[in-house]
């Protein structure tokens, strides 16, 4: 038995009782989400629709044409009959009446036979009146209600038998024909012949003509249902006549082929709005609806001249606005197209792609391509002329907007007229109308026109590779120059060393500038810069000359002559200010005047010799700082002091310099250890250093003693000197100490040693400084019988470093007989302070012993059992909360094996009471997750102080949309928010491109629809990138490899004012997308769109 059936059916049995109405387009919650499988894909082209499946809410298909599908399982039960196990259940195919259905593939097998070994299938069409005899007898959940009126179903028996099904039945697809359509032409009251009448839909017949279903969605796709009399009928005979002609065309290669001129086929998801299934459908003919004497027209991708109508400048009643071009971001040069292709089973395919030399090389120069959908297209030759028309109907882009008197009656959309407008330089040229709108004041007719021509709609695949509308004749190669170029360096700028600015007379025709440096004399270095203003930052040049040559760029991609200046890249002039001076014993310290920015420092030399030329080259350098401390100074001597200004790198070539005389010197005497161990210190019984050398002694003998003496040890201080001798100890503050810890007889150990070495006096009363060095050393160290150690030290030291500047440090704590030390370091002096605990585990408690506060170093783990308040910035890597019933944890490095950055769930802990993150995923993330993605899920519902609705897209494929909607409203104005954004990256071999001017682009625009009405632009907004190169040689290679990243993203915000209490829509879409990077390169892209609103106060 297949997985999806045994899972069902181990758990549905008996939980469908026999009264329910069988009507499956609207009962297919039965199966719950006892499997919870991922939710299918039922778009128009998905193919998500073609599995068996269960699902709880599974959408209501239509079916168009003829194409292949399949079902959710609906009404199951498993049955012992004639001693034999059964899977029985239903799978409904379509939501209405089907002209046929054919077994079409059965657990992954082609086959057509509705019954066979261990399985048969029965159909019903839509039109059946009573319910399954078959399944009334077979089931015990099926009565005489379960029918389906007008539902096309299958009904299956599949025999549990591991012989005839090893993996049980997963894969059942059917070959269904889909719905009945009214065809005019076959209707003799309107003026066709035979029996169709519009409104009697047991006249219809099964059809793939795209006219005709898309008449049909037109009339009974919307809300209400459209009256016939609504429609041209003779316009939809004419253009189903087009759609049905059987045509024959060749290929690249020669070879011929024969088809209908357009087909559509099928399957449409009822959950779809009308708008979005609407664009689908008309893509199949390449048509569109107008509007014409209040009626509605149709007109498919077809030449609809020649004219018989002419336009001249005299018919005019108002100037003529003209677009002469497709924008740069709508244009293509080769187009591909997604279909459901039957040579391939019925699977999402890629068509042959169809694209133009001459546009790409002479028009655009640069290779764009668009990606389409042909949901209803079901052949690669007929998305291949589907795609070439769509691709010369953009690159015949001229269109005009014209108000014209009594003509305009004669020119409804559709109509192909002849432009004679001499001033525009319009002669003879074809224009289909597009649009028009009729003015009842002043009786005019405001037409929108749009170039055209018969060879746009001939049947072929191969583009004529040349432009089929070449009589539009606007001089677009002219473009003035810029002008009146200035250069102004920045001192006080750290990120760029000046700027460049210029002119244009016509700055919002200039789409960029090209901007040429090149160092003078010509050398090998120059960068050519393409900014969008008249204004660019110069940075990183080194010192000199340098030219400059600026053209302006227009939208046609023409340049101008150049325009050229000189310009000098000088460095920053060191700062006159006044700087400051300390003279000190020994030193001297010097700064430097305040920068002109924060990247600027100063370069130093000084000399001891004197200031000239020749004692400037012999300086000492004393490197580049704000300040400096000049030592070893002569006493009463002078030192000049060179310095200058550094900019980053550029340094000013003229040195500034100070003389600072009455220099304070420092005498310094050597200490000799031989010298001071004969000093005879007043009191003490020796000379200094043999006395030193008897009490070491003493102290090492009091060691040996420790666990010999026990109580009498009290004695021994008396047998290793006398008590004068002692008390001269004392004066050394050196003293061995006996007594008792506890009840254990220990030693204990004190020693102090001070040390003081400042400076003296000499026999003239002058003051010789030494080293400038203060100790303090003191040290408790106990021993027990055992001869472990521990060590109690305060240490303390101050002093003065090489560059005079002064500092403490300060030791405080316990040694064990591991050397391994606990205690407290602080440091300090110069500005800069530090204190440090060394310790296994750190706790803050209350005098009543309450923790409040423990740190274990050992384990990394910090316990606060405080009520505690931040009023910085938290900064952490990883949260994690754990309750009885309640986990969160978060983790923006990712985690899990779906890169989660926040997981919400009942407790997941390992062994240690920790929680698992190897199995934290979305499937068990019952009350919600984040993924570094920003896909997010929320458990259970929200609720908010504004109306919120949104979505998004993480589709590769160029031009994505995406649509919000339909949603109600309070009539508060509405905040849209839209953004787009890609991120791709390639590394190739061999060097970087010279010509880095290519700029990625796309424009997106924002759409309203009002209560399920048409599409009307509220804003559009054109987003532009860049694409950074990076040169490199990896492994020694001789060749080098060059790296390309394309990052381009871009925003807006629209306020929707609209005050209408009825149902809003919004669309984001894409045009004219321009990408570096091939879609295989492109690591992300997202398109989002999101409505707020606020509830109304």
């Amino acid at each position: 038995m297949g997985k999806a059936v045994e899972a069902v059916g181990g758990a549905l049995v008996g939980l469908v009782g026999g009264g329910l109405k069988f009507a499956f387009g609207l009962i297919s919650g039965v199966f719950g989400s006892l499997l919870q499988p991922e939710i299918p894909d039922t778009s128009a082209l998905g193919t998500g629709h073609q599995d068996l499946r269960t699902e709880s809410n599974s959408p209501r298909l239509m079916i168009v044409g003829k194409t292949v599908t399949s079902g959710p399982i609906t009404k199951y039960q498993k049955r012992t009959l004639n001693k034999k196990e059964y899977n029985l259940f239903f799978t409904p195919l379509a939501a209405h009446p089907c002209q046929s259905v054919e077994l079409y593939q059965l657990d992954g097998k082609d086959t057509s036979s509705l019954s066979g070994n261990g399985y048969r299938i029965q159909v019903a069409l839509g039109d059946q009146t009573t319910a399954n005899a078959t399944a009334r007898t077979e089931m015990t959940n099926v009565d005489e209600n379960c029918i389906g009126f007008g539902i096309t179903y299958a009904y299956h028996k599949y025999e549990v038998n591991p012989d005839i099904f090893p993996n049980g039945v997963q894969d059942v697809k059917f070959l269904v024909a889909g719905i009945k359509c009214y065809d005019p032409r076959k209707d003799s009251i309107v003026g066709g012949s035979g029996d169709h009448r519009a409104d009697d839909q047991s006249t219809w017949e099964w059809t793939e003509n795209p006219v005709l279903i898309n008449l049909y969605w037109k009339r009974f796709g919307g809300d209400e249902v459209l009256p016939i009399e609504m429609f041209d009928l003779a316009n939809l005979a004419y253009e189903a006549n087009l759609c049905d002609e059987v045509i024959s065309f060749e290929d690249k290669n020669g070879d011929t082929y024969t088809e209908k001129r357009w087909t559509c086929n099928g399957v449409i998801d009822l959950s779809q709005g009308q708008r979005i299934v609407e664009d689908e459908l008309l893509k199949s003919c390449g048509g569109r609806w107008v509007e014409a004497g209040g009626k509605y027209w149709l007109l498919t991708a077809a030449y609809r001249g020649p004219a018989t109508v002419t336009l001249t400048e005299d018919d005019l009643k108002a100037d003529v606005d003209r677009q002469p071009y497709t924008p740069l971001e709508d244009r293509c040069n080769a187009v591909v197209a997604k279909f459901i292709d039957p040579d391939s089973f019925y699977q999402e395919t890629n068509s042959t792609e169809i694209f133009s030399e001459y546009y790409r090389d002479t028009r655009d120069k640069k290779y764009l391509q668009h990606a389409r959908q042909l949901a209803f297209t079901n052949s690669d030759t007929m998305c291949q002329r589907l795609n070439r028309v769509y691709m010369e109907r953009l690159a015949a882009g001229d269109t005009l907007k014209v108000v014209v008197g009594w003509k305009g009656i004669k020119c409804s959309p559709g109509k192909v007229v002849n432009i004679e407008f001499k001033e525009h330089n319009i002669i003879g040229k074809e224009y289909e109308v597009i649009d028009f709108d009729f003015d009842t004041e002043s009786f005019t007719w405001t037409l929108v026109l749009q170039e055209t021509t018969a060879e746009i709609y001939s049947d072929s695949v191969i583009p004529s590779e040349r432009d089929l509308t070449p009589n539009t004749d606007i001089d677009n190669t002219y473009v003035s120059a810029p002008q009146n170029i200035n250069y102004s360096p920045t001192p006080n700028d750290a990120y760029r060393q000046g700027l460049l600015t210029w002119e244009h007379s016509a700055p919002d025709s200039v789409r960029r500038y090209v901007v040429l440096i090149t160092k003078q004399p010509a050398d090998s270095f120059s960068q050519v810069y393409y900014p969008t203003q008249p204004a660019l930052d110069i940075n990183n040049l080194a010192l000199g000359d340098y030219s400059v040559a600026i053209s302006a760029q227009n939208r046609f991609e023409k340049n101008s002559v150049a325009t050229q200046r000189a310009f000098n890249v000088g460095a920053t002039s060191t700062p006159t200010d006044d700087i400051g001076i300390n003279i000190l014993p020994g030193r001297v310290i010097v700064n430097g005047p305040t920068p002109p920015n924060g990247r600027a420092t100063y370069e130093w030399k000084y000399s001891f010799e004197g200031s000239t030329q020749e004692n400037f080259d012999a300086a000492i350098n004393a490197g580049r700082n704000l300040t400096i401390t000049i030592t070893n100074t002569p006493h009463n001597g002078t030192v000049t002091v060179w310095y200058r200004l550094v900019n980053d790198t550029a340094a000013d070539p003229n040195w500034l310099s100070v003389t600072i005389p009455n220099l304070i010197g420092i005498d310094a005497q050597d200490f000799v250890p031989e010298t001071f161990a004969l000093v005879q210190w007043p009191g003490l019984p020796a000379a200094l250093g043999d006395h030193i050398e008897a009490i070491t002694n003493d102290v090492s003998y009091w060691s040996t003693q420790t666990s010999e003496q026990g109580d009498q040890y009290q004695q021994l201080i008396y047998n290793v000197t006398e008590a004068v001798s002692a008390n001269q100890i004392n004066s050394t503050e050196i003293i061995g100490l006996k007594q008792k810890v506890g009840t254990k007889t220990v030693e204990a150990q004190f020693t102090e040693f001070k040390q003081v070495n400042i400076g003296y006096e000499d026999e003239n009363g002058e003051w010789i400084a030494g080293a400038p060095l203060v100790r303090s050393f003191e040290e408790v160290k106990v021993t027990n019988s055992a001869g472990e150690e521990l060590s109690v030290i305060n240490f303390m030291q101050a002093l003065e470093n090489q560059l005079g500047e002064l500092g403490g440090t300060y030791y405080l704590g316990v040694v064990d007989e591991n050397e391994e030390f606990t205690g407290l370091s602080i440091q300090g002096g110069n500005n800069n302070s530090s204190i440090h605990l060394y310790m296994d585990n750190l706790k803050f408690a209350s005098q009543a012993g309450v923790v409040f506060f423990n740190l274990n170093t050992i384990t990394g783990k910090l316990e606060i059992g405080a009520n505690t308040e931040f009023t910085g910035t938290i900064r952490a890597a990883r949260e994690v909360t754990v309750r009885e019933h309640f986990m969160r944890v978060q983790d923006y490095d990712g985690f899990g094996p779906d890169n989660l950055v926040i997981w919400e769930g009942d407790p997941i802990l390992n062994a240690d009471g920790e929680p698992d993150y190897s199995q934290l995923s979305k499937s068990n993330g019952k009350y919600g997750w984040k993924d570094s993605f920003a896909n997010e899920y929320l458990g259970g519902s929200l609720t908010t102080g504004e109306l919120i609705n949104g979505g998004d897209s993480t589709l590769l494929t160029l031009n994505p949309s995406v649509e919000v909607g339909p949603f109600t409203t309070n009539g508060n104005p509405k905040t849209v928010s839209c953004s787009f954004g890609w991120d791709g990256n390639h590394t190739s071999d061999g060097a970087c491109p010279t010509d880095s001017s290519f700029v990625p682009q796309a424009t997106l625009i924002l759409e309203r629809s009002l209560g399920g009405g048409g599409w009307s632009e509220l804003q559009r907004k054109v987003i532009t990138g860049t694409v950074e190169y990076n040169e490199f040689r990896q492994d020694d290679r001789s060749e080098p490899s060059c790296n390309q990243r394309d990052r381009t993203g871009g925003s807006f915000t629209y306020t929707d004012t609209n005050a209408s209490l009825g149902t809003f829509s919004y669309r984001l879409r894409v045009t004219g997308q321009q990408r570096a990077l091939m879609q295989q390169f492109i690591d992300s892209q997202r398109l989002s769109l999101i409505s707020v609103e606020g509830r109304p106060s």
